[in-house]
C-alpha cells in the first residue's frame, strides 16, 4: 500500500505535480525581465510517492555475512546502485553501479549466503546482466553481489555487496497469475508488468522492465516519472530520479 509522500527538491525538474504544502518550500522572489524561465527551472518542486518496501534490509538476515569496510580506496568511489537487500523475480537480472573512471574494468561477483562465490565475470562498463549460462538463482535464497577494481598496486575500489533475496515458489507462482493477466507487447501492456513488479516491491524487475519500456518508448514522459519515483526511494540512486524526472519535464514540454 503506497504510504505518505516524500517531498524531493529536484534542481532540473520544469514543474510541480501538485500545489506546495505547509512545510515546502516558499515561493521565489519574482525573477527579472529575462529570468523567469530560468527560475521556473530552479526553484519548482516535485512530490514523489514513498514506495516502502524495495529495501528488505534485516539485520537478523544479514548476520554473519560479509560486510566491506573501508571497501573505496583511492579517489573513486564504487557504489551498487541497489537496496541493501532487495527483492528479485526473474531469472537474469541486471545489475549496476556508479564509478567515477569511465574505462575501468570490474569483476563481478555474486556469493551465497555461506560467502561462497557461486558466479564471477571480468566486465566492462557499469552494468551487467546476468547470463544464460550462469548457475540459476534458486528460490528463496538470499545472494550477496558486489564490484570491484583495480587500477594499481596501491589504488583500487569495491562496490559494498548488495544482497538480493529470490522470491519463494508460492510468491512466483502469485506473481505469474498476475503477468498471464496481461497480454501483447503493447506500451500498456509493458506498463502493466512494470507495475506488477513495482506492486511486488521487485527493484531489479521493475527498473528492467522501465528500461525496457524506455529503449522501445523514448518519448512517453510517464516512464521517465515511474522510474524516477522508484530510483527516489533509495540514496544511492537519487541523482538516478532527478535526472529521470527533468527528462520527464522535458519531455511533456517537448510536446506540447
Amino acid at each position: 500500500m503506497l504510504v505518505a509522500a516524500l517531498i524531493l527538491f529536484f534542481p532540473g525538474a520544469l514543474r510541480a505535480q501538485q500545489p506546495a504544502t505547509s512545510g515546502s518550500a516558499p515561493p521565489s522572489k519574482p525573477a527579472a525581465s529575462g529570468d523567469s524561465a530560468a527560475a521556473a527551472k530552479t526553484n519548482r518542486t516535485r512530490v514523489v510517492t514513498n514506495l516502502t518496501g524495495f529495501d528488505l534490509t534485516d539485520t537478523k538476515k544479514l548476520a554473519g555475512q560479509p560486510m566491506v569496510v573501508g571497501a573505496t580506496r583511492g579517489e573513486h568511489p564504487l557504489v551498487a546502485l541497489a537496496p541493501h537487500l532487495g527483492k528479485l523475480y526473474g531469472a537474469h537480472p541486471t545489475f549496476a553501479w556508479s564509478y567515477d573512471d569511465k574505462d575501468a574494468k570490474f569483476t563481478f561477483v555474486i556469493a551465497d549466503e555461506s560467502n561462497t562465490d557461486i558466479f564471477r565475470s571480468e566486465v566492462s562498463g557499469a552494468q551487467f546482466r546476468y547470463p544464460a549460462n550462469a548457475p540459476a538463482l534458486r528460490d528463496g535464497k538470499i545472494y550477496f553481489w558486489s564490484v570491484s577494481t583495480a587500477t594499481s598496486l596501491v589504488s583500487s575500489a569495491a562496490s559494498y555487496p548488495a544482497g538480493f533475496l529470490v522470491v519463494t515458489a508460492e510468491e512466483r507462482r502469485e506473481i505469474d497469475k498476475k503477468l498471464e493477466n496481461i497480454s501483447g507487447d503493447s506500451y500498456e501492456a509493458g506498463v502493466g508488468r512494470a507495475q506488477v513488479f513495482t506492486d511486488a516491491r521487485l527493484w531489479y524487475d521493475a527498473i528492467d522492465a522501465y528500461n525496457a519500456l524506455i529503449e522501445r518508448f523514448p518519448d512517453r514522459a510517464e516512464l521517465y516519472e515511474k522510474r524516477g519515483t522508484i530510483y527516489a526511494q533509495l540514496k544511492s540512486t537519487q541523482s538516478l530520479a532527478e535526472e529521470d524526472l527533468a527528462r520527464a519535464d522535458k519531455v511533456e514540454d517537448d510536446s506540447k
